[in-house]
């Protein structure tokens, strides 16, 4: 790949202040400390492996807190949304006339970009009851809607889609040591040839919650001949974390990477830190096993974004 560590971008947007925001993130990094084992308990007895928290991505300035009572919405949960959007509007270019497979689809606002991209039929699935009734109420003209976890996808039949998407979902099964499972689901309800598309967190910018580059060549290695693993755009905000990425980046040990275009209003970078994109290849068409990836739809800041084809070998590994 090539050797290029990042251009500097000033940041133009500060989300709060320098204080408070450092003093609500330890806040939070407690509160999962004392919280985490009570939902994750409760996620295996159920073997739901989720603890509804509402907590979700919501479109038009919609927000929830923990007890699911509406709440208004701050300027990070409208960062995050549009950040969302955009890893839609990437997997968006493979749909047009095609079946589709939403899983982890939350409040349903993306099954309609998929939909309105050219997706011949949109399946939406989730485990959280309070995003499905959102879904269901608000974009219940553009996809069905069922209730399933990502690694029991009992009520979609083998090879049923063209197209299997779930973003931002594996991160939280890897916290139950299933991603294994949830990537064979994700492969065996998709078509030979069919494509897997899969966002998720990159550990080197949210610590534990997400996946080192080792862990996540390893899992789609096992589980896909043909696969391209994009490399997030910002280089790591931390000097431990920046200084993994530079020993992965000599080593040669690194994902696709592309060099983006990336709009600061449409993500969050901790504040006073330049936001550092990585250079790469320019963004263009790249060939996968019969399917053109068109790179300069990525803005994919924070974490890994995986486009694997099913191949005809047989089972997964």
């Amino acid at each position: 790949m090539p050797r290029a560590v990042g251009d500097r971008q000033p940041l133009r947007e500060s989300v709060s202040g320098p204080t408070s925001a450092a003093l609500s993130r330890r806040v939070r990094r407690t509160g999962k400390r004392l919280v985490f084992p009570l939902t994750h308990a409760w996620g295996r007895a159920t073997r739901r492996f989720y603890f509804e928290d509402f907590v979700r991505v919501y479109p038009g300035g919609i927000a929830y807190n923990r007890l699911g009572l509406r709440r208004r919405a701050r300027d990070p949960d409208l960062r995050i949304f549009r950040s969302h959007v955009k890893v839609y509007e990437f997997a968006a270019q493979f749909v047009a006339g095609k079946r589709v497979a939403d899983v982890g689809c939350g409040a349903g606002y993306g099954c309609k970009i998929l939909n309105e991209a050219g997706a011949a039929e949109v399946q939406g699935c989730d485990i959280s009851k309070h995003s499905l009734r959102f879904a269901r109420t608000h974009y219940g003209s553009f996809a069905t809607f069922t209730r399933q976890t990502i690694v029991d996808l009992r009520e979609y039949a083998d090879n049923t889609f063209d197209v299997a998407f779930s973003s931002e979902v594996l991160e939280h099964i890897k916290e139950y040591g299933l991603e294994q499972r949830a990537v064979r689901e994700l492969r065996r309800i998709v078509r030979p040839r069919g494509l897997v598309v899969v966002g998720t967190p990159n550990s080197e910018l949210l610590g534990e919650h997400g996946f080192s580059f080792d862990e996540i060549s390893a899992l789609f290695g096992d589980a896909f001949d043909r696969f391209l693993l994009f490399e997030n755009a910002f280089v790591p905000f931390e000097p431990e974390a920046r200084r993994a990425w530079e020993e992965r980046l000599a080593s040669g040990r690194t994902g696709t990477i592309v060099t983006e275009a990336i709009d600061l209003a449409h993500t969050l970078v901790p504040d006073g830190a330049p936001a550092e994109v990585k250079r790469g290849l320019e963004p263009g068409p790249l060939e996968l096993d019969g399917h053109t990836v068109d790179t300069r739809l990525l803005h994919n800041t924070h974490g890994w974004l995986v486009v694997a084809v099913k191949s005809e070998r047989g089972p997964a590994r």
